[in-house]
């Protein structure tokens, strides 16, 4: 018989007996019994063993989470404490020193930045936690949005001392979007001019969140430099009545657990009592306990207060919210305890949906299983591709064959792991509500649907044909707004380039690479200056490139004016040979502009573009409502793969500026191909050619130029607003929108109603004393939101920092591509491409 063993149980197994096991080791003259020693040793790794296939199996004891945040928020900080108290790690790693588990690539490590996200398991409280650390800065959005995709539950980390940031904002409408249920962890409240109390009404009033606040900030005064001063040292436990204060030079790991007093007593019972009057609101359960304790709130035992916060947690109606000072090594274990008690298992969450076409199948209603592939990675030390999957359905086990119902490609699951950040142990299976790694395979992108047989892999079983074209919903890929030049040394590094940057966009697919037809110069474009400045250090530093990369400038595009409308549809004949045969295809078609403002006034088109098929950078390509194809020979599917790899060749290049067409509508007419023809392959060239006649048809004035526009949020003093707002307005050709006071404010989200942060409870903030926080509450700060064009925000902090006498910041996020007046075109063409 092979035992397998896992890392822990090998650990386990290793690691010598306690000191009174050991002691019942020894004879009666001290000599000690081997035998025993390893027998007990081998029943605590066989004990390890069972309770981790427990795990691995019942998906109700399984946590799937990221930490979302603003960037320096703290987050790997607070991961490296969770692997720490779990056990995972023996010490504890320091961003500054760069030497954390999570943050393994070099650049993040001599940035002190997470790039990339990153996966590690480990275990709490009996149960399994797969968790995530994201990126919090906007260049690397994409990571954060394949991660939530996967993710049952986050955990989202504010900063103290700043509160509720513009990238928080943004991350939690990521999250609301996936219906991710959260809870807050209010870090670094050890910092001068931390405010729990005032972050708190942050989140209600700039989240649009119902709060429940589980622990508090823990304070003692003590002596320093001759001064009274209050010390953070610990949480007040709202639910247990308790307070914990961590010993210090300890690493966090002893506490002391006392009943509150005073002062302390009070606050805890006020939170208390906010708590059972907000779940009161939303749960009927909580009702009818408030009625049985005849309305005494602090009756009411912490364990239905805790299964009713969960249940109103996983249904999006409140969000707990914890503090501590990870980097002090306080409060990260009564997180950890939140974590299992109020973030959804995936029997929780709802069914993942399938769909194929106009057909939508709940995945409990197959007997298929499904997984999919949110993230891959090329693995420097095998050298092979890595491809993190999340299993929805069945069990995925290594030899399985599996059936990418993406880009129809069949291939074996040759070995499966589990990943610890840049290190993995082999495992047999991926089960149910797991996230683990595929590797060696060839096909497979992020986005693509996975297939499996769930049985034993010596089953024969066929797949159903009708699951082969089914997919879970795609990972959404936001569109590059910077691109950069990239140019081999000498030619024979034009190959070892090409390959390289093959690599760099299986893993990375919001970065893009095309090439200039006139120049043949390859231009690699990415989210912002940072991604691509990241990405072109990892083509010569870790993919070891030679390449000169050039300056980072901005992506514009090319489109069709508004008012443009030909009705007549250009057709085009494409003659060709195939296998010595020839072969022949007419396509007939149109092209129409998409306006900016879609969903206000074309409500018709809107419609027509959903049943469309996308084509990326919101190009779409439309059947003619009349037009149904049919051939003896050529099957529809056939056929209009054939037209779409046509339609985004014809789009690459626009006939007067040359750039890549966007907001562009293709309506197909109609499809002709000889009858004793058996291949769609001339449709692709067909369509290409029609494209570009139709193209060229279009009069010079209705050609025009996009540029990429990005939603601004600047923060400034009241007495500054006029100059910032003057100055976006004129100088700067954007649109003002929205001014809002910080705090108080009705959320920008637009999601859920507006709270008044005033009417819901928070504690006060006793260390809020001299600080740049306590200026900000006599000089309210101000949020100006504006559309503003990327090319304009070039360089913008030190203006706004002159402006505002350094006092001002802000940030920007890309909204979407806007078609240019003629001046700003002329402009631009002169300035950038002449």
């Amino acid at each position: 018989m092979i035992l397998r063993l896992s890392l822990a149980a090998c650990h386990e197994l290793c690691r010598p007996v306690g000191r009174a096991a050991f002691s019942k080791s020894f004879g009666t003259k001290g000599s000690v019994s081997l035998g025993l020693v390893l027998r007990r040793g081998y029943a605590v790794g066989l004990k390890m063993i069972k309770e981790e296939a427990a795990l691995e199996t019942n998906n109700r004891r399984v946590r799937n989470i990221g930490i979302i945040a603003h960037i320096d928020a703290g987050k790997t900080t607070t991961t490296e404490r969770m692997l720490y108290y779990s056990g995972y790690t023996k010490r504890i790693g320091n961003v500054d020193e760069g030497d954390t588990v999570m943050d393994f690539l070099p650049a993040e490590r001599d940035r002190g930045i997470t790039i990339t996200s990153a996966a590690i398991s480990f275990d709490w409280n009996a149960h399994r936690i797969n968790l995530i650390d994201t990126p919090g800065h906007a260049d690397f959005t994409f990571e954060v949005i394949r991660s939530i995709r996967v993710l049952d539950g986050a955990v989202t980390v504010l900063d103290g001392v700043e509160g509720v940031e513009a990238q928080t904002e943004k991350v939690w409408q990521q999250a609301h979007e996936m219906k991710i249920p959260r809870i807050v962890f209010v870090n670094k409240m050890d910092r001068e001019g931390a405010g729990f109390g005032r972050t708190v009404r942050e989140i209600v009033g700039k989240l649009s969140a119902r709060t429940c606040i589980i622990n508090m900030p823990l304070f003692k005064t003590v002596m320093e430099n001759g001064m009274t001063t209050a010390k953070f040292c610990g949480v007040i436990d709202v639910l247990e009545m308790k307070s914990i204060e961590w010993l210090p030079g300890t690493d966090g790991r002893e506490f002391i657990v006392r009943d509150l007093e005073g002062d302390d007593q009070e606050e805890a019972k006020r939170a208390r009592v906010a708590i059972v009057e907000t779940l009161a609101e939303l749960d009927d359960d909580m009702v009818e306990k408030f009625l049985e304790v005849e309305d005494d709130h602090l009756a009411i035992s912490s364990r239905d207060i805790k299964a009713s916060l969960r249940k109103c947690t996983l249904q999006n109606l409140v969000v707990p919210v914890l503090c501590g000072a990870s980097f002090r090594n306080i409060g990260v274990q009564p997180l950890l305890d939140a974590v299992v008690d109020y973030l959804p298992s995936p029997v929780d969450r709802p069914p993942a949906i399938l769909r194929a076409g106009k057909v939508a199948l709940s995945i409990t209603e197959t007997d298929i299983g499904y997984a999919l592939a949110f993230k891959v990675i090329h693995d420097n030390h095998s050298g092979k591709i890595l491809v993190f999957v999340r299993v929805y359905s069945g069990t995925l086990r290594r030899l399985a064959k599996i059936y990418n119902t993406s880009n129809n490609t069949e291939e074996k699951a040759l070995k499966l792991s589990r990943m610890y950040a840049d290190a993995s142990v082999d495992i047999e299976a991926i089960h149910e509500g797991h996230i683990g790694v595929i590797s060696g395979t060839k096909d497979i992108r992020t986005g693509d649907t996975i297939m499996f047989d769930y049985q034993d892999p010596g089953d024969k079983k066929k797949f159903k044909k009708e699951m082969m074209s089914l997919q879970l919903n795609p990972i959404i890929v936001p569109s590059p707004v910077f691109f950069a030049s990239v140019e081999p040394k000498t030619v024979s590094d034009a190959r070892p380039m090409e390959l390289a940057l093959q690599t760099l966009l299986r893993e990375d697919p919001s970065l893009q690479v095309s090439v200039d037809e006139e120049t043949s110069q390859t231009h690699l474009s990415g989210m912002g200056e940072l991604h691509l400045e990241i990405a072109s250090d990892r083509l010569i530093r870790e993919l070891k490139v030679n390449a000169h990369v050039g300056k980072i400038q901005i992506s514009y595009r090319e489109s069709i004016e508004n008012n443009f409308a030909m009705d007549t549809p250009v057709p085009y004949t494409y003659k060709g040979v195939n296998k010595g045969a020839e072969t022949s295809a007419t396509v007939s078609l149109l092209l129409r502009p998409i306006p900016e403002d879609l969903d206000c006034n074309y409500g018709d088109l809107k419609k027509q573009l959903e049943a469309s098929v996308s084509l990326g950078d919101n190009n779409f390509l439309t059947f003619d409502e009349e037009y149904i194809f049919a051939h003896s020979n050529v099957s529809s599917e056939d056929a209009y793969v054939a037209l779409r790899v046509g339609a985004m060749a014809g789009l690459l290049h626009g006939k007067r500026f040359g750039l890549p067409m966007h907001s562009v509508q293709v309506i197909v007419k109609n499809i002709e191909l000889p009858l004793e023809q058996d291949s769609a392959a001339p449709v692709t060239p067909a369509t290409r050619f029609a494209i570009t006649k139709y193209l060229e048809s279009i009069p010079l004035e209705s050609k025009v130029l996009m540029e990429p526009v990005m939603d601004v949020t600047v923060i400034v003093n009241e007495e500054d607003i006029g100059s910032v707002m003057s100055d976006i307005s004129s100088a700067r050709s954007g649109r003002v929108y929205a001014l809002e006071d910080e705090i108080k404010r009705e959320s920008s989200l637009g999601h859920n109603e507006y709270i008044d942060p005033d009417l819901v409870y928070s504690p006060p903030d006793h260390t809020l004393h001299l600080s740049k926080h306590n200026i900000r509450r006599d000089l309210q700060k101000r949020l100006i939101r504006a559309k503003v064009p990327l090319s304009e925000m070039v360089g913008y902090l030190k203006y706004l920092r002159a402006m505002t006498q350094g006092r001002g910041s802000f940030l920007m996020t890309f909204d979407r591509y806007e078609r240019a007046s003629k001046d700003r075109a002329t402009s631009i063409w002169q300035n950038h491409y002449s």
